[in-house]
């Protein structure tokens, strides 16, 4: 049996869609009532029918500890797998996918779902009774993953709702307070110098995030998210204008895993900026070599973090206005119509 899990407060205007998009490849629609106070859970058994279960899990300000009491009540409710859709997101399924005849293939655990651009994953699938559990109070974690036993789902995405200005800087707000709480307690964890990091680049706090995201990065840890890390400290450095800094730092996440072409992307555009033209297109070979229009990037096994424009034309973009900065006309022509095949390819592979 399947079964869609869902934690709610007062969603009642994104709840109908959020189910809506996944009601007809499951059994039962789980509700996770975390304190509704409108018609949430009304519009949610209109949507849904006889399709719908609710349990109440009274809020303690940990999405953690929600998500594993859905798990539970899924398990529970006879559920053998347990796919997860939060009320400000949209499963996606490609014509033609039968979720119920993927799962009786695999022998994974966990499933990955894409984001629609591609840039990451979320595990979205959990086979029950779970053996895995969440970890962290948001931007929460699936610990107790085994190699092998996970994969992407094929033929499935997900998109989220996008949020007003209002209501974003209160949830960046929200996890930064929350995730400073939390590095203190967790000082040797690098995750969540990540998310700290990234909550404080949503508020444009950028030497706030540049700390914490080299705190992730330095405590090592798993290479993907290191390497990423110092991408997104770079990042901060570009958004101040500090282009040797942010050079410098992507050179430090190659160290960390060298086939993040990425990285090799961002240190060339960097070094646009500060006009060291040279520097700019030896980076954006570089970040072809290992990218995924012409180089070795499929090769290379990567679950989450992505910048799909820096592994397919980014690089090509710097080498064309390099190369004009340096008079080389032919190159940069050259460079203009590499730029438009390496985009059509990245256009054509979401």
């Amino acid at each position: 049996m399947i079964i869609s899990t869902t934690l709610t407060g007062s969603n009642q205007d994104t709840i109908g869609e959020a189910l809506a998009s996944v009601v007809a490849q499951v059994d039962r629609c789980l509700v996770i009532d975390t304190g509704a106070r409108d018609r949430t859970l009304e519009v949610a058994r209109e949507t849904v029918g006889d399709k719908l279960l609710v349990r109440e899990f009274p809020w303690v300000n940990d999405f953690g500890a929600a998500r594993n009491f859905a798990l539970e009540a899924a398990a529970d409710a006879g559920g053998t797998w347990a796919i997860t859709v939060d009320t400000d997101e949209r499963m996606i399924f490609q014509p033609g996918v039968d979720l119920r005849a993927r799962l009786g293939r695999t022998r994974a655990n966990v499933l990955l779902v894409p984001y629609e651009n591609g840039y990451y994953t979320k595990e979205r699938v959990i086979r029950l009774p779970a053996a895995v559990s969440w970890k962290g109070p948001t931007h929460e974690v699936l610990a107790g993953q085994r190699a092998g036993q996970t994969e992407v789902l094929d033929g499935v995405r997900f998109r989220e709702l996008p949020k007003d200005e209002e209501s974003a800087v209160k949830k960046f707000q929200r996890d930064a307070a929350i995730l400073a709480r939390y590095t203190e307690e967790h000082p040797d964890d690098p995750r969540w110098f990540y998310y700290l990091g990234a909550s404080l680049h949503d508020l444009k706090r950028y030497d706030e995030a540049i700390v914490a995201f080299r705190k992730c990065f330095r405590l090592g840890g798993w290479p993907e998210e290191s390497a990423w890390a110092a991408y997104r400290a770079a990042e901060c450095h570009c958004a101040l204008e500090q282009w040797d800094a942010a050079v410098e730092t992507c050179a430090l996440g190659l160290a960390l895993r060298p086939m993040t072409a990425e990285l090799a992307w961002l240190a060339g555009w960097a070094s646009y900026k500060a006009a060291r033209h040279d520097d700019a297109i030896a980076w954006s070979k570089m970040a072809i070599a290992n990218g995924l229009h012409e180089g070795a990037g499929k090769r290379f096994k990567r679950i989450g973090f992505r910048y799909p424009p820096g592994l397919y034309e980014g690089p090509y973009d710097v080498l064309r206005h390099s190369f004009s900065a340096l008079g080389d006309t032919a190159a940069a022509k050259a460079a203009e119509r590499e730029f438009a095949a390496a985009k059509r390819a990245r256009e054509k592979g979401r």
